[in-house]
């Protein structure tokens, strides 16, 4: 699914045929100057084109980052190297550009991480040349409505809570062989209320936004939303392999873990996952592994079925 094929790379993002997704194509293989690649990000609702954004790159810039709102199709492109971002609405007119970085030069040690709601949209931004990271939170017609530095320089990874009154994001240092790190907690005010020490990759919270479960590649961590405190800590089961995804299924949450693997072209991909549910106060409830499956991308999703463990173009339901 993310595997180049000669000129076309595709990735299809599917949220649900009721809700938007979106789709997008990279083509060419420029390789030097006067040559480009063009890139195309396309809004579909039940499988349907709505509209297709294109945008033609030289050969050194690299493809945008696509983020959308499942419910209200917005949608956002993320230019990491030349340091702007691109807001558009559902039917494809763009409302808003943002430029992180005005007047500084293209650089590829830079974060633009985004987390996108129905009526805010919250960026977590770095610069290898700056001294802090920052949070940047704007109203989806491109209000300001604050910005706050994070403890370290680096940013890593941003979320935001389904009813949009949480957004954690991750900044970390690097410093000689010892790595500090952060889960830095805000209101929508922009009111600071807890750090958790986790280099996160992922971040979900549960469906009555009472806790939040927080995975690196190798650990999870579950945070009480009313103390915003730690409450739980596990470490992954198995020797070769990293945390991958984790999701909530009622009064439970499902961790995944995946082996992976390294191509000789030196690209990678995923292989054998296995699943292990847990209750609230981390007791160990079920595991299932799947042997003999090799993937690119995956994602669980919480159904009234099960759990929906979908990798590239398949889904498989995953119960207790």
């Amino acid at each position: 699914m993310v595997l180049k094929l000669f000129s076309v790379l595709t990735i299809i993002a599917t949220l649900s045929l009721s809700q938007y997704s979106y789709r997008t194509e990279h083509l060419g293989v420029a390789q030097r100057a006067g040559e480009n690649n063009t890139f195309r990000a396309s809004l579909l609702k039940d499988g349907r084109v709505l509209h297709t954004i294109e945008r033609t790159l030289p050969f050194d810039v690299p493809y945008p980052s696509t983020y959308v709102n499942e419910e209200t199709g917005s949608i956002v492109l993320c230019f990491i190297f030349d340091g702007f971002v691109e807001m558009y609405d559902a039917t494809g007119d763009k409302i808003w550009e943002q430029n992180f970085f005005k007047e500084r030069e293209p650089n590829y040690e830079r974060t633009i991480g985004v987390a996108l709601g129905k009526t805010t949209v919250a960026f977590l931004t770095s610069d290898v040349y700056l001294p802090n990271a920052k949070v940047h939170l704007f109203a989806v017609n491109g209000a300001k409505q604050w910005e706050r530095e994070l403890p370290h320089p680096m940013g890593y990874e941003i979320a935001m809570s389904p009813d949009e009154k949480t957004i954690v994001a991750g900044s970390y240092l690097v410093s000689g062989n010892t790595v500090r790190k952060s889960a830095s907690l805000f209101t929508s005010a922009g009111i600071q209320t807890g750090d958790i020490d986790i280099l996160f990759r992922k971040a979900v919270f549960s469906d009555d936004n009472r806790l939040l479960a927080l995975i690196s590649e190798r650990e999870l961590v579950t945070v009480s939303m009313e103390t915003k405190k730690e409450i739980g800590r596990i470490a992954k089961q198995r020797e070769k392999t990293i945390f991958t995804d984790v999701c909530w299924n009622g009064n439970s949450f499902v961790v995944q873990e995946s082996e992976v693997v390294f191509h000789r072209e030196k690209r990678y991909y995923y292989a054998s996952p296995s699943f292990t549910w847990y209750s609230t106060d981390m007791v160990k409830q079920a595991e299932r592994q799947l042997d003999n499956i090799t993937y690119q991308r995956s994602q669980l999703v919480p159904s009234t079925q099960g759990v929906e463990f979908r990798y590239d173009l398949q889904k498989i339901i995953l119960q207790q």
